[in-house]
């Protein structure tokens, strides 16, 4: 064979043997076990959810699935860390709204862009946010509350797990639509945040159904919940919107993702396996328990969901003048 023929097969046989690797990476997916990042801290209401999905996959695809909590500002230290990992399957994000999607709104330091560094793999679930306060000393409606703030303007404060957070964002809109002066008091981690209102330290926050255990033993009293409808476990607390605070209808979703350019074999085998997780009996019942509605997307409509969430953060982080400090 004379070198020039060699030379212009050459780019054909690296093709060919590439193109047998990924065939064959695919076919024996996964092989060894699975990293599953939190980007906040364990025992909030992403770790959570993780936990639960990470049982549920690793019964699926036969190899371990560990979670890994990296949190830190605001969940982009963590997201971060996913989008720069090989995207051969074995490093996935367990995103939410807040760390995916509204922290790189907030944050054009946040390192990460939720669609061209990644690649969506369903939704998991989907959820309103309380708002709560301390049972012992906190006001006993958002009346009371409001009436609090206007009388003692910049006296209240509220927690968040982090400037620029769903947690923040909300909070503030709050403050946008019942025109109060409330200040902001950013902790480390959901936990953190959550700690402060039960000791006091913190006047009210912005919280998941996942804390129904703080909510059922009278630490923390909702007020108010987001989205359009009451929520069934809590069907007592009525939607900001019946309450006359617009502008509230916010919810937060959870789902799995992976770096961009994973291999559409394993985001398909990956995406069958987190669908399957969602249908099984013990998670739709853990996920009842924490008040949530289960989902288990496809990828089309996981992209559809980001980007519709970022036109809706966008529009509400002008209207309330909201930017990361």
């Amino acid at each position: 064979m004379s070198n020039s023929l060699t030379k212009r097969l050459r780019p054909l046989f690296a093709l060919a043997v590439a193109a047998l690797a990924f065939a064959a990476s695919a076919e024996d997916y996964p092989s060894r076990s699975i990293t599953l990042v939190v980007p906040f801290s364990a025992g909030g209401s992403t770790d959570v959810q993780a936990r639960l999905v990470a049982k549920g996959l690793a019964d699926q695809l036969g190899k371990a699935v560990i979670v890994q909590n990296k949190a830190g500002a605001a969940g982009a230290i963590g997201t971060r860390f996913v989008a720069q990992s090989p995207a051969d399957g074995y490093t996935l994000l367990f995103a939410s709204i807040s760390s995916l999607v509204t922290e790189p709104i907030l944050d054009d330091q946040a390192g990460f862009d939720p669609l061209r560094d990644f690649t969506p793999i369903s939704i998991v679930t989907d959820m309103p946010f309380l708002l709560v306060v301390g049972c012992n000393k906190g006001p006993k409606s958002v009346d009371d509350l409001m009436a609090q703030a206007k009388a003692n303007p910049g006296k209240l404060n509220y927690s968040s797990w982090g400037y620029g957070s769903v947690g923040n964002l909300l909070a503030e809109m709050f403050k946008f639509s019942t025109s109060t002066n409330i200040e902001h008091i950013p902790y480390k981690g959901e936990i953190n945040a959550l700690t402060g209102v039960l000791t006091g330290d913190a006047d009210m926050m912005f919280v998941t159904s996942v804390n129904m255990p703080h909510i059922k033993a009278k630490e923390i009293c909702p007020l108010a919940v987001t989205g359009t409808s009451r929520l069934p476990i809590l069907p007592e607390v009525k939607t900001f919107d019946e309450l006359g605070v617009k502008g509230m209808e916010l919810q937060i979703w959870f789902g799995v993702v992976a770096p961009a350019k994973t291999p559409p074999d394993v985001v398909a085998k990956l995406q069958r396996a987190v669908i399957q997780v969602t249908k099984t009996q013990e998670f739709v019942k853990a996920a009842g328990d924490l008040g949530v509605s289960v989902i288990g997307s496809s990828t089309p409509v996981f992209s559809d969901r980001i980007r519709s969430d970022q036109q809706l953060i966008i529009g509400l982080s002008k209207k309330a003048k909201i930017t990361k400090e």
